[in-house]
């Protein structure tokens, strides 16, 4: 799946797909459009299914806090993290970046981020929105909304692309992907509230039972088995 990038307005006052152009012939690349960047789109995407960061915790990321923050480095790292991430509660926390986030995070700091960076004024946000928007931000930090539909276009793309019916995903929201990491580090960690509490950023454990129930089809599923 070609992940997308842009976003709604911030994009260039339309629908992504606007944005990106229009699919090209069948098994030909499609054809993005200069505010396209599929790259920081797809880091955002598996930082939000990695680490279970919140919308406003993500655009609130500066690069300083990317450790280490050099492409090679990160791609090589065996361990990545993000420092001081402020959460709700005026809790902070450090995140761990898997491999996947790692690479993709790789891909854009190499690729995309600098030109961006070129053309903001101070540029400390770790995502930055395409330097060709007029309407963007003078230091190019990407706003919760923008997130939203970033992740919004990329469920819709792959539900296009998936015929079976149990498979799609309907509308996505970055919530979505916290939950899904929260189900499975519960999972992982063997229900650990303490772990639980300091990964997803709460000072009390008041909501965590909220997103350690399992997703439906998974529930569906331990029905099913039984």
């Amino acid at each position: 799946m070609t992940a997308p990038g842009g976003a709604g307005s911030e994009c260039c006052g339309g629908s992504i797909p606007e944005c990106y152009g229009h699919q090209g012939h069948r098994g030909s690349s499609p054809r993005l459009h200069a505010h396209a960047r599929p790259a920081r789109d797809r880091a955002i995407v598996y930082l939000l299914f990695g680490t279970g960061l919140r919308r406003a915790e993500l655009v609130g990321l500066n690069l300083d806090q990317l450790e280490p923050a050099e492409p090679d480095r990160l791609r090589q790292a065996k361990k990545a993290r993000l420092t001081s991430v402020r959460g709700k509660g005026r809790t902070t926390r450090t995140v761990f970046l898997g491999r996947d986030a790692r690479q993709a995070l790789a891909d854009y700091l190499q690729v995309e981020r600098p030109g961006d960076a070129a053309a903001s004024h101070a540029p400390a946000a770790l995502f930055l929105s395409a330097a060709s928007i007029a309407a963007r931000r003078p230091d190019g930090r990407l706003s919760p909304r923008s997130i939203s539909t970033i992740v919004a276009e990329i469920g819709r793309l792959h539900d296009a692309q998936t015929a079976d019916p149990d498979r799609k995903l309907g509308t996505l929201r970055p919530h979505d992907a916290r939950h899904t990491f929260a189900f499975e580090l519960s999972q992982a960690s063997g229900h650990n509230r303490a772990e639980l509490e300091r990964r997803l950023g709460h000072a009390n454990d008041r909501y965590l039972r909220i997103y350690t129930n399992p997703p439906d089809d998974i529930a569906a599923g331990y029905v099913e088995d039984l």
